[in-house]
């Protein structure tokens, strides 16, 4: 009797759901590599870090010095798109608070989405932690409406902010750092624009002054020269935030370097550390198959596709690993919103330069909100056997695999040029 033998691999999903670790078999006579970006297995920080960043902050007054005569204080978060679990960082920013002088009816929190849908109260306990939901306000942002007009950048942006933010007169906000295909990276003053900006401050900077970058396929990891980024951090500037906190993000999502600052400070410094914490090394030039999952952005899958898609032969095969519960998010800048009805931003999608895209789901969607490729040349499975079988009918040898854990977020490392780093604001 003939007894296949398989290697077995695993990467994290299901990051909002309970996290799972999914297990992944290959035949053992392929190759397959496993390549982790470097700060993949990196612990969590301790909550020794988390106090000195807040106290010993980057080119401003520590946290409670901020507080201290304040009135009303603002907690804007990143959105259910960003796996940054702010429930990690928060109880220490109240702590300060409350040594400050502000109490408990005097803090509010908006979780900053930008152009995605709202979200909902699970949403919020999973972000923030229960405790936070049932004895402070969380609000959602609503970029149509509730805006306020603080200025314009100098490239044309008018900043038109969240009012209730605006009203506040102590803001803070926690987010994450992570490459990026526009603005490089996220994080910084992101958290604003496109965080809590009206539709108007997001279409002019995502549509018009972005268009003023030189061409390029593709913006992962690129800031000197990013108009787009260098928009951004100026309308940061005109809203104002008393200090912004990013952290960096391990493979199953956990905190493990915490930045705090002024919003262009803290963001500097952080993406020294975050070039070599995302980078990937030994990526080759090219792949059989690629295995792209998705965990941080699994309800983002797209950005996995527009990372490696190049690292992929003519006649080889991407799969995507997108385990999203929720499905692909809304965006109403980019997005989908009927068969032939598309958000302004909408870019039609074309076919891969490969032979086959396989998107593995549980959560299939016949038309995602956004496309993560033309929709009649991606092939759904929900049974992992089955995606092995689909890449073994594709070649008449055994494929070289290389199998991405993280891919929606860490970079080859020629791609995030470790090795020199220039920005300024």
């Amino acid at each position: 009797m003939n007894v296949t033998l398989y290697k077995k691999f695993e990467v994290p999903t299901l990051a909002w759901y309970g996290q799972k670790m999914q297990e992944l078999s290959f035949p053992e006579e392929w190759k397959v590599t496993f390549l982790p970006m470097e700060g993949y297995s990196k612990p969590l920080v301790n909550s020794e870090k988390i106090v000195k960043a807040l106290r010993e902050p980057i080119r401003t007054k520590p946290l409670r010095k901020l507080a201290e005569g304040k009135k009303d204080a603002v907690i804007v978060v990143d959105d259910m798109t960003r796996v940054t679990r702010s429930y990690q960082i928060i109880p220490y920013v109240m702590q300060e608070l409350k040594e400050a002088g502000i109490s408990d009816e005097h803090i509010r929190f908006i979780m900053g989405g930008g152009l995605h849908g709202a979200w909902y109260r699970d949403d919020f306990s999973k972000k923030l932690g229960e405790d936070i939901v049932r004895n402070y306000p969380v609000y959602n942002h609503n970029p149509f409406a509730n805006c306020t007009y603080v200025g314009k950048t100098s490239r044309g942006t008018p900043v038109e902010i969240n009012s209730e933010y605006h009203s506040c007169d102590l803001r803070i906000g926690i987010g994450s750092i992570v490459p990026h295909p526009m603005t490089g990276y996220g994080g910084g003053a992101k958290i604003i624009l496109p965080g809590i900006a009206s539709y108007n401050m997001i279409f002019y900077n995502h549509m018009v002054v972005h268009r003023q970058n030189p061409p390029a396929e593709s913006y992962w990891g690129f800031l000197e020269g990013n108009q787009t980024r260098a928009d951004i951090d100026e309308a940061g500037k005109i809203a104002g935030m008393d200090m912004k906190i990013d952290v960096l993000l391990n493979g199953v999502g956990d905190s493990t370097d915490v930045f705090a600052g002024d919003l262009q400070g803290e963001f500097i410094e952080g993406v020294k550390v975050a070039r070599k914490h995302y980078s990937t090394k030994n990526v080759p030039e090219e792949a059989d198959v690629i295995i792209a999952n998705t965990y941080a952005k699994a309800n983002e899958a797209t950005l996995a596709y527009s990372n490696w898609k190049n690292k992929v032969k003519k006649d080889g095969v991407m799969v995507i690993i997108a385990q999203a519960p929720e499905g692909q998010s809304t965006h109403y800048l980019y997005g989908k919103f009927g068969v032939n009805e598309y958000a302004p931003g909408f870019s039609v999608p074309t076919k891969p330069k490969f032979k086959k895209l396989i998107v593995f789901s549980d959560y299939k969607t016949p038309d995602p909100f956004l496309p993560i490729a033309e929709k009649s040349s991606i092939i759904w499975i929900d049974n992992w056997k089955e995606v092995i079988e689909e890449i073994k009918s594709t070649f008449s040898y055994n494929p070289s695999i290389i199998l991405l854990p993280n891919a929606e977020v860490q970079c080859d490392e020629k791609i995030l040029n470790i090795k020199k780093f220039k920005y300024k604001f």
